[in-house]
This record gives C-alpha cells, sequence and structure tokens, in this order.
C-alpha cells in the first residue's frame, strides 16, 4: 500500500522495522563457557615436614583451591608424574588435598621446587565442555636436614652448618651435650622465609679443651634443652686424641 502527505500527494517512504540489533542484545547476557580460565592456588608457599615429639615425620596436607571450571566437570591435579582426580561443584570450584612426602624425606638442606597445574576435562558427553589447563602454582619444599663441612676436623674450627625446614624467621639453637649434660647453648642463626634454611661458620664444639668421647649435638627453636622439641635434629661428634711427631 502507498502512502500520501496530507499535502500534494507526494509519496512517503515505506516503513521498515529494524530487528538485528536485538539479537546481539539478547546473547550478551548468556554467560559463556568457553572464555572461562581455571585458576588455581594452595595454601602454602614452602612445604616443610611436620614432627611428632617422639621424632617421627610426617607430610602436611597441601590443599589446592580452584574456581573457574566447568559446573560438575571432572577435574585432574597433576605434580610432576603424579596426579589426582576430583569434580567440580556447580559453582565451578575445586578442593583438593595431597602429599608431598616423597620432597620431604632428603637428608640434603636444600628446597626444592615444583608446580602443581589443574586440567578441566569437561562433563559427561562435553556438558560441561572442557577448560583446559589452569594456571601453574610454584611451591617449593624442604626436607628437615642438615649437614656440616669438613666433616673431620679440630673440634675448635670453624665448621659450615647448613640446615632446612626449620620454622621461617626463628633462630635455630645449637645444643651441644657430653655425658649426659648439656656443656653449651650457642645461636645458630635465624632460619629463612619460607623455607626454613640456615646456613653459618660455628666452632665444631665450642667449648675449651673438649672431652674426647661422643658429643651430642641438637638443633631447635628452644633456648632451653628438651629432649621433645620439635622441630629438632639430632647429630653427633666423635672426638678422639691422636699424637703429633712434634
Amino acid at each position: 500500500m502507498s502512502h500520501r502527505s496530507a499535502r500534494g500527494g507526494r509519496r512517503l517512504p515505506r516503513p521498515v522495522l529494524v530487528a538485528g540489533l536485538l539479537a546481539p542484545a539478547a546473547l550478551a547476557v548468556v554467560p559463556s563457557l568457553a572464555g572461562a580460565v581455571p585458576v588455581i592456588a594452595a595454601d602454602a608457599i614452602c612445604v616443610r615436614p611436620l614432627q611428632s615429639p617422639n621424632g617421627q615425620l610426617s607430610s602436611p596436607a597441601l590443599t589446592v583451591t580452584g574456581s573457574g571450571f566447568g559446573p560438575g566437570a571432572n577435574v585432574t591435579l597433576r605434580r610432576g608424574a603424579r596426579t589426582l582426580s576430583g569434580t567440580a561443584d556447580a559453582a565451578g570450584q575445586f578442593t583438593a588435598t595431597f602429599s608431598v612426602l616423597d620432597l620431604l624425606t632428603g637428608r640434603v638442606p636444600k628446597s626444592t621446587p615444583f608446580q602443581v597445574v589443574a586440567e578441566d576435562l569437561g562433563g559427561p558427553g562435553g556438558v560441561p565442555p572442557a577448560q583446559g589447563a589452569s594456571n601453574a602454582v610454584k611451591l617449593r619444599a624442604a626436607p628437615l636436614a642438615f649437614t656440616a663441612s669438613p666433616q673431620r676436623t679440630r673440634p675448635s674450627a670453624q665448621v659450615t652448618f647448613k640446615l632446612s625446614g626449620f620454622e621461617p624467621d626463628r633462630v635455630v639453637y645449637a645444643h651441644y651435650r657430653y655425658g649426659g649434660r648439656v656443656r653449651a647453648t650457642v645461636a645458630m642463626g635465624r632460619a629463612s622465609n619460607p623455607c626454613g634454611l640456615l646456613t653459618v661458620r660455628r666452632r665444631q664444639i665450642p667449648v675449651s679443651n673438649p672431652e674426647s668421647g661422643l658429643w651430642r649435638i641438637q638443633f631447635d627453636h628452644n633456648r632451653k634443652f628438651s629432649a621433645k622439641s620439635t622441630p629438632r635434629i639430632p647429630a653427633t661428634i666423635q672426638v678422639y686424641r691422636t699424637l703429633v711427631n712434634r
């Protein structure tokens, strides 16, 4: 049907309905899982062993939490070749705990780097779709360990002590005992953050003219010696007399 104006009879353009702009507006309010990226975090920076009063070591449970996973999606947590499987909840969140005891049983004082990654494998039949890998969380592990170098020298000589796995930012003490009695206690230094590392030079035995025989040392955080202090590292030094030709 043509349209004429009230004046002069000139034709007016036919009205056109524009509906194409409604589709993008409707899509904008629909959440898209395709752009989601899973994100994880750990409850520790450096994992150190737990020690009971009887001296037994165990691994603290490392907890990893995540979000941005598909609701009900299968999730695999990876640490090197080790894996742990679980399922995200309805909000796309994921929580898992696992042990790193294998990284805490060494006898060399050091901190070992490792990382954890989670992967969203999607749900059954691809619903929800797989989101892929998360960010990589970089962590460290430190055993409760001690070394001294050199191992054989005069009792009064300076020795390099290396320790790890102690509580960060706390002073480490060395208690020297002989014949069941504490003969000296030395502040070795403050353990570093976050893995409780310490490297320091001290006399091997801070006692003048130490008796020959077996000396016992205990490294811990207490000013006074206690056989049940935790964490603690026991060590021994054998002192013996030698003949020197003059």
